[in-house]
């Protein structure tokens, strides 16, 4: 007959010790494929992104303002350095890159795909509703 209320000391010796909280509840969940779920959060991320969109949106048109300005340059002046390092920066990532540490109108617009840079590798990485 087996006693009740005694546990296996093999079975307990065998089975790591977690921090109570947390961790030993994650290594729970984790240990059965079944309990392996969680919420989704599906009406917030849909918001989340909607203002990634929207943020978007606003730095893609202050882009095209900023690329506006600079076609307007190349087109309306003369020959001349200004005129040349706009254009330059058009077609060239480093003279591009170079210009934005002194021009502030280069300067923006590097700003501004930085910017873009981000947000777009966040809203990339967006879980889809």
């Amino acid at each position: 007959m087996m006693s009740t209320g005694r546990c296996d000391v093999e079975v307990v010796k065998g089975r790591k010790e977690y921090l109570e909280g947390f961790s030993d509840f994650s290594h729970y969940i984790a240990s059965d494929e079944k309990l392996f779920i969680f919420r989704r959060f599906g009406s917030l991320s849909a918001r989340n992104i909607l203002y990634l969109q929207a943020e978007l949106q606003l730095l893609e048109q202050q882009l095209q303002e900023l690329d506006e300005q600079d076609y307007n340059i190349i087109r309306q002046l003369r020959e001349g350095d200004e005129k040349t390092f706009v254009d330059s920066a058009a077609r060239n990532w480093e003279s591009f890159k170079g210009q934005a540490s002194g021009v502030e109108r280069q300067k923006t617009k590097m700003d501004l795909i930085m910017r873009l840079r981000t947000l777009m590798k966040e809203y990339g990485q967006s879980p889809t509703c």
